[in-house]
């Protein structure tokens, strides 16, 4: 939908005015540069995932699996955005309980590679790993919130 893409760097211009006030809807962010600009000025920005639409690298089955958080930390390397989240969870079959751990890296050309791993708890030994590439708006969508 363009006439977001049109004014989102309209808003975006406006965040060190704007911060202050709450957003009535989540507002799309369509690119890297946009993204950055967001957190760096403060700002809350949460990213939804969805594995149908990405590619799944050699060794990682393909997933309909969907999901989606707030960014709590980023770090900027090189031109690539980096953030990750680490969850306790209880394993579906088993019941026991899997420390997660997700990696996301935003590229300049809008691209998103995406890793997981899982340990088993208390050893904290790797279970499995798996990683898929998207994109921006294709797989992964984020928002200024």
């Amino acid at each position: 939908m363009k006439p977001i893409t049109f004014f989102c760097p309209l808003l975006l211009s406006l965040l060190p005015v704007s911060s202050a006030i709450a957003l009535p809807f989540p507002l799309p962010l369509n690119k890297q540069s946009e993204i950055i600009k967001a957190l760096d000025h403060g700002l809350p920005v949460s990213f939804s995932i969805d594995l149908s639409y990405c590619t799944p690298e050699v060794g990682t089955l393909p997933s309909s699996t969907r999901g989606g958080s707030p960014i709590e930390g980023y770090r900027l390397t090189n031109d690539v955005l980096s953030f990750a989240e680490a969850k306790l969870v209880v394993e579906q079959t088993t019941g026991k309980p899997i420390q997660q751990v997700m990696r996301y890296s935003v590229y300049k050309n809008g691209n998103v590679h995406f890793e997981a791993y899982l340990y088993d708890v208390p050893a904290f030994v790797q279970k499995s790993k798996f990683s898929y590439n998207c994109s921006i708006n294709s797989g992964v969508n984020f928002y200024l919130n």
